[in-house]
C-alpha cells in the first residue's frame, strides 16, 4: 500500500516559498519538474490541495485547431450567442 501522508516543509525561495515535496512524492504524482497543479484553499485557510492539471497532447491540439479551422463561421455565432 502506498503511504499518502506524511509533513512537508514550508521555506523560503528568493521573493517566493514553496512546500518540499519527498521523491516518494514525485513518484505517486508522475510529476517533472515544468508540470503545473491547480492549487484549492480550504475557506478556513487550514487546508491545501494541489491538483495535477492534465495535458493535451500535440496532436490532440493539432486535430482541435483544425476543427476550428474548419468551422469559424460557426464558431463565430456561438460565440456571439
Amino acid at each position: 500500500m502506498i503511504e499518502l501522508t506524511g509533513s512537508s516543509k514550508f521555506f523560503r525561495v528568493g521573493n517566493s516559498f514553496g512546500l518540499r515535496l519527498t521523491k516518494k512524492d514525485k513518484e505517486i504524482l508522475n510529476a517533472t519538474p515544468g508540470d503545473e497543479f491547480e492549487k484549492i484553499i480550504s475557506p478556513d485557510g487550514q487546508s491545501v490541495t494541489f491538483r495535477k492539471k492534465q495535458t493535451v497532447s500535440p496532436q490532440t491540439q493539432k486535430m482541435i485547431a483544425e476543427l476550428f479551422d474548419e468551422n469559424q463561421e460557426l464558431m463565430k455565432r456561438l460565440k456571439e450567442e
